[in-house]
């Protein structure tokens, strides 16, 4: 049948984009809400089919029942001249069995996210009584940018509110053999559980790049389901998380009691693991050996401090000093204006200034110079200035005021201004600048000492604290290399070292652990009467692993006895 071009309902038949073993997918666009869709219509020749027909139809009903973001939405089920069809979302990207054919592995923290967001869409769909039965590679969506997954193909899905009519009979086995779960492939009666299986062994897939169950023909196929375990995750690939290892390994238990129970709480796991691995990921890269990373962090505590500490003395210091110059300043100034009331009253100018060229002879001061009642330089230090009247300074902001002294700042001259007074009578003026670069020399050479100082002072500290922390850190990689000796089945290994501290009592519970441990392991290959082996409480203990999340496994080239020795 040659639809394009014709409507169907309000949906416009554009293209033909493919077709699958049952179904023709075409391009729709429906107007009224400028939606682009894909009908799915059944084949003509698979019309008289009645099972066939019957998987078609409950797929529309089974996927339109659910709305969920990882699952592919199903818009109206139909049927034209006689071919059942549905208008569903019409999906970009390629499915899951395109993206592994291509890259054959893929990416860690890639598989934890397909598998969360797989486990998140099945757990909706249990939870609404919606069983797949068919998750394979092929019924799995990637977006174009890898991130967003779709479940498809609800075509063999079991309804648990359908009533007896769409139960699977017992015995019959629908679905991909190479994915379904034990109970599928002997024709029981299915749950979500079996779902979890089916994302176990495309986990298992994707990981290693090889299938998880294998054969040339079905019967030991289906003997390979039922029967054998995978061949260990870590016999194929190192990369691997052990915690992830551990979440597969659990999805592929042949007893469904023993899987996960539900998506939420399998996709509660894969959180955990994705977790772990982004901070393993964060501390891989920014890693440090403890003894650099810890010296770092006190010895830039040490130097802020030095440096908060320093500049807080030199701050009080400075001003201190200051203080000492303007006092020292305003002494000088004052004795100038009592020196000079009375030649400044009976304008006797040139003993006056006898007076200040003997004094500006002795260097203490940058100038000097006495104005009369009128603010004319009467008598200065530089004689250029006399007869103008001072104006220097006027601008200058105001550091000190005491008892008529004025001292204002320009430059590197604290500037003095005092009234000249008779009989408290104003009668002339006193300008005196103080140099400050000796000062400012002497603040420089306290500052590079400080400098100097501090220095010394985070070195020193550094120093210390690199030996101390070299030597915790020289213990805990002791531990360390005797931990993972004894994980590798070295039961002989012990700590030779002794110490009358906290690791001592570490080496010593260690060591106790160890002796109890190969104690065990003694009494389990030891043969009792009979001839038979005596089971050691380990092998009799069911451990739950499960729980699992992460773990660090390096090779390392070891001797038997751990010591601190190089």
């Amino acid at each position: 049948m040659d639809i394009i071009g014709r409507k169907i309902g309000r949906y416009d038949i554009q293209s033909h984009l493919g077709e699958g073993g049952m179904a023709h997918v075409y391009r729709a666009f429906d107007p009224g809400i400028n939606r682009t869709v894909a009908l799915k219509i059944l084949k003509s020749e698979h019309c008289q089919d009645k099972e066939r027909r019957s998987r078609f139809i409950k797929e529309g009903k089974a996927a339109g029942a659910l709305t969920h973001p990882n699952i592919v939405t199903v818009y109206d089920v139909g049927e034209l001249e006689g071919q059942p069809y549905m208008m569903m979302e019409l999906l970009e990207g390629q499915t899951l069995e395109d993206v592994l054919r291509q890259e054959s592995r893929l990416q860690i923290e890639s598989i934890i996210e397909i598998a969360m967001q797989l486990a998140t869409g099945l757990d909706y769909a249990h939870g609404k009584g919606v069983v797949h039965r068919d998750m394979k590679p092929e019924n799995v969506v990637l977006s174009p940018d890898g991130r967003s997954v779709k479940i498809a193909d609800f075509g063999i899905a079991r309804m648990e509110n359908a009533g007896d009519k769409e139960t699977t009979q017992v015995g019959m086995m629908l679905g991909t053999p190479r994915y379904m779960s034990p109970e599928q492939a002997g024709g029981e009666r299915v749950d979500g559980r079996s779902d979890l299986f089916s994302v176990g062994v495309m986990m298992y897939e994707m990981i290693t790049g090889k299938k998880a169950f294998d054969a040339e023909s079905m019967p030991t196929l289906i003997m390979q389901i039922m029967q054998k375990d995978p061949l260990p995750i870590r016999q194929i690939t190192a990369d691997a998380p052990v915690g992830l290892q551990k979440i597969v390994d659990k999805l592929l238990q042949k007893k469904a009691s023993r899987r996960f129970q539900s998506g939420a709480e399998l996709h509660a796991a894969l959180a955990r693991e994705l977790q772990a691995l982004r901070e393993d990921r964060e501390e891989t890269a920014g890693y440090l050996p403890l003894q650099v990373k810890w010296t770092a962090i006190l010895s830039a505590l040490v130097a802020v401090t030095m440096t908060v500490s320093a500049f807080l003395v030199f701050r009080a210091q400075s001003n201190v000093l200051t203080q000492q110059a303007i006092d020292a300043g305003v002494s000088l100034s004052k004795f100038v204006a009592v020196q000079a009331a009375i030649p400044v009253l009976g304008e006797d100018w040139v003993s006056l200034d006898a007076f200040v060229q003997d004094a500006a002879a002795r260097e203490s001061f940058r100038y000097l110079m006495v104005s009369d009642h009128t603010g004319t330089v009467r008598v200065a230090s530089e004689p250029s200035l006399v007869g103008e009247p001072w104006l220097a300074g006027e601008d200058a902001p105001t550091i000190f005021v005491q008892d008529q002294v004025e001292v204002t700042e320009s430059g590197d001259v604290f500037n003095f201004k005092l009234p000249v007074l008779f009989n408290e009578t104003v009668v002339g003026e006193v300008n005196m600048g103080l140099d400050t670069r000796q000062l400012d020399a002497a603040l420089g050479t306290t500052q590079r000492m400080m400098v100097v100082l501090g220095f010394a002072v985070v070195l020193a500290v550094a120093v210390a604290i690199y030996i101390f922390n070299k030597q915790i850190a020289k213990n805990i990689l002791l531990a360390t290399r005797a931990l993972r000796l004894f994980g590798q089945g070295q039961l002989e290994t012990r700590i030779s070292k002794h110490r009358a501290d906290e690791f001592g009592e570490l080496f010593a519970s260690f060591n106790a652990m160890a002796d109890s441990l190969e104690s065990m392991a003694d009494t389990s290959t030891r043969p009792a009467e009979g001839g038979d082996r005596i089971k050691s409480p380990l092998e009799s203990t069911d451990i739950d692993v499960s729980g699992i999340t992460r773990a660090s496994v390096e090779e390392h080239t070891v001797v038997r006895g751990v010591d601190d020795g190089d």
